[in-house]
């Protein structure tokens, strides 16, 4: 019955963070379903790998 209950229940949707240095440079990616926690993490629409180490450009924030 737990398996069955755990199989419904509704699982929040993983969101992508990308954690942005003083210099706005990408330092770091994380997907999480809340936040990642202190101030630097920001919600992004995708993970590039080309973004590490270099600024995000505006199209790649979310828009809430």
């Amino acid at each position: 019955m737990r398996a069955l209950l755990q199989k419904f229940a509704a699982t929040p949707n993983p969101r992508i963070y990308a954690c942005l240095d003083e210099h706005g440079i990408c330092r770091a990616f994380r997907r999480s379903a809340q936040p990642p926690g202190p101030a630097g993490w920001h919600e992004v629409k995708e993970q590039r790998l080309a973004w590490l180490g270099a600024p995000l450009p505006k199209s790649a924030f979310t828009r809430h």
